[in-house]
């Protein structure tokens, strides 16, 4: 019966992603002023950000120690369970979907540009502007649960080269996912991204691709890289 129910629920699920997908309001796409740069990042089913640490040291009130001597940081958003690698089996990529027990917070740091291992058709520049910036690293700080101390809830991770996690905000499931979450961090940073619905990589890649080909050809952004 178990399997029955999720078999059902991923029905739901694709069915769901039908004609969610849309490009954003070129109107709305900043480019004056737009003098700060990010990236947007997606691997198979996870998205995430990449910041310059600069920025990050600046504006964070939470990772501004960890941006300490790196060029970037990257941040994404899901399961405390899978995304930590605790638990990576498809049954509980999928119990996560209904029943996530805990949200993560994953922050990687990097000593010089990672682009070398971020292969390039799933990274795409965007440019947003110094509000922008600050309100992006808003969103981000706020995700992170304290303790009754102001501290941050470290999470184990099982893995090398995975970063740090820390205990999340937000419930984790079918419709609010790592996806969702990103694509409500680019809106915090003034890009005009849809994020209710945008339940995969893939339909908010797309978005942040159009964004960035736009503010190419605006002169907004050099020369993908």
């Amino acid at each position: 019966m178990i399997i029955g129910l999720l078999r059902f629920a991923w029905c739901i699920f694709f069915v769901a992603l039908a004609g969610c997908s849309s490009l954003p309001d070129k109107e709305k796409i900043p480019a004056a002023n737009a003098s700060q740069q990010i990236y947007f990042i997606y691997r198979e089913w996870h998205t995430s950000i990449l910041l310059p640490a600069d920025a990050v040291r600046k504006h964070s009130r939470v990772m501004a120690e960890e941006a300490v001597g790196q060029q970037f940081i990257r941040v994404g958003w899901g399961d405390g369970d899978y995304f930590t690698g605790k638990s990576k089996t498809f049954g509980s990529a999928t119990k996560a979907l209904f029943i996530s027990r805990y949200s993560a917070v994953q922050v990687l740091t990097y000593l010089k540009p990672p682009f070398d291992e971020i292969p390039i058709e799933t990274r795409v520049p965007l440019a947003i502007t110094e509000k922008g910036m600050r309100r992006l690293i808003r969103y981000i700080d706020n995700s992170f649960v304290r303790d009754d101390n102001g501290q941050l809830i470290p999470l184990p991770a099982y893995g090398e080269g995975v970063g740090h996690f820390y205990r999340a905000e937000g419930q984790y499931g079918l419709f609010s996912n790592c996806n969702t979450w990103s694509g409500r961090a680019l809106q915090a940073a003034g890009l005009p991204v849809r994020s209710r619905l945008q339940l995969t990589a893939q339909s908010v890649f797309e978005q942040a691709r159009s964004i960035s080909s736009y503010q190419a050809a605006q002169g907004s952004l050099p020369v993908l890289q």
